[in-house]
């Protein structure tokens, strides 16, 4: 047996298979984004290696790994994504790493992440939000939601990020969006007729809708995502051609990162009334009326929990951006030889029982307080992990806001059944039910106070 300088027997390869040369096991991965992870996880363990688009790659899961995935300078973005990240995303700073990233990723958090951004946000989310809402209350069910939701999510990008409002501006994103998506899901062969073809002609779509809305922000005043990044671009003194790139990418990522997360939450709470309705009692308790403020929904700890468990428990990001191991390493008594690509396993890492007891189980209680700052570090991930300046989703605190005032609105009006449906999840890059989601609405009637009793 071969030793180490020291005396030591060499650390393991992770477990796991290349497949073919340069194919590797690329056609499993586009044939099911998230089952491919999955099946490996249960194979192999959390931390195994496969082959990618011509590249040995090592997928790190379980906590400790992805902490050490997402932290250590060992690893770098930006050099190992596949053709579909590189053609998708280009000029985003999702596939750059150090000081231009740290440095755009500030810039970035300007416009999503800050309170009093987001704060300024919030009127017309829910102006927009409870247009929807309202629309539903009116109609008969069933109504299949998902359309109206996709919908909502490119008509707040254009309240959000364009400055056009439009009808015709909402279908455009809308569909520019839904061929975009398509990219992750299919070989990269760029003939126009071809899934990813028409990947490309969205992108192209989404940045013309850029191109657009940054020459209208220019000439008018606006209080938006886009206007702020602007603002701070100019004063960091970033050309306009990198905001033009990070704006495509948050208008991407944000048309899923909204309306995903309203389908499945409204799925979910039908499937669970006792988690609906101690919502709801938070809800009325705190903002049963009028205008919804941002001091309102951060004191809703409940909606905060489910809107996290929402995150832990579907597959809604399967991995990170990839990266390159720059000098050989060892995690979980594996070495990792340098050159290799390295993937965050988001969704499988967030189904691990040792972090997660019984993590097929929709469960709330999980991010109470006491629980929630027990977790390690690396264990909850669905925005990514490590410092927010780094590669972790700018989006995190808009998008859990969103959800809280989607839900704030539904549950003052509604209550809801799922009739009979193929509540199966889709084959897609954000999974969903294949029938679109049906849904009953009722109007909420309050429960009257029996002869003696009080409202509380």
């Amino acid at each position: 047996m071969t030793t180490t300088r020291g005396g030591r027997a060499p650390r393991p390869l992770p477990p796991g298979r290349f497949g073919a040369p340069w194919l590797g096991e690329t056609l499993a991965l586009v044939r099911s984004n998230h089952g491919f992870y999955k099946d490996r996880l249960a194979a192999y363990g959390p931390i195994f290696k496969t082959r990618l688009f011509g590249s040995d790659f090592v997928v790190f899961s379980g906590h400790e790994a992805f902490h050490v995935f997402a932290t250590d300078p060992r690893i770098e973005r930006g050099d190992a994504d596949p053709i579909t990240a590189e053609k998708m995303f280009r000029g985003s700073l999702a596939l750059i790493d150090g000081d231009e990233h740290h440095l755009r990723k500030a810039l970035m958090l300007r416009g999503v992440g800050f309170r009093s951004a987001i704060e300024a946000y919030v009127p017309r989310m829910q102006q927009l939000i409870g247009e929807v809402v309202s629309g539903w209350m009116s109609r008969p069910g069933p109504i299949t939601i998902q359309p109206d939701l996709q919908r909502l999510a490119a008509r707040m990008t254009g309240a959000l990020y364009t400055g056009d409002e439009s009808e015709e501006a909402a279908a455009e994103i809308d569909a520019a969006s839904a061929d975009a998506r398509d990219a992750f899901m299919t070989l990269p062969v760029p003939l126009p007729w071809t899934k990813f073809g028409r990947a490309i002609k969205g992108r192209d779509r989404l940045a013309r809708a850029v191109d657009v809305a940054v020459a209208r922000h220019q000439d008018g005043e606006f209080d938006d995502i886009t206007s702020r990044l602007l603002a701070a671009a100019r004063d960091a003194e970033v050309p306009i051609d990198a905001v033009k790139g990070d704006l495509r990418h948050l208008i991407f990522a944000s048309q899923g990162g909204y309306f995903v997360p309203f389908v499945l939450v409204t799925m979910v709470l039908a499937q669970h009334p006792d988690i609906r309705e101690r919502a709801r009692e938070e809800v009325l308790r705190i903002a049963p009326e009028g205008e919804v403020t941002l001091d309102q929904l951060q004191r809703m700890d409940y909606l905060e929990q489910v809107s996290k468990e929402l995150r832990r428990y579907f597959a809604m990001n399967s991995a990170t951006f990839f990266g390159r191991v720059k000098e050989p390493m060892e995690v979980g008594g594996y070495r990792i030889p340098a050159g290799w690509g390295a993937i965050g396993g988001i969704h499988i890492n967030m189904r691990n029982p040792d972090v997660f007891p019984d993590p097929d189980r929709f469960d709330p209680s999980r991010f109470e307080p006491a629980r929630e700052s027990a977790l390690p570090p690396g264990s909850y991930v669905p925005h990514g992990d490590g410092h927010a300046t780094h590669h972790r989703c700018p989006g995190e605190n808009i998008v859990t806001v969103a959800v809280q005032l989607y839900l704030t609105l539904l549950l003052r009006h509604a209550t809801w059944t799922l009739p009979d449906q193929d509540l199966t999840l889709t084959n897609e890059l954000f999974p969903l039910p294949v029938s679109g989601l049906a849904v009953d609405f009722r109007a909420h009637v309050p429960a009257v106070p029996a002869a003696g009793e009080t409202k509380p």
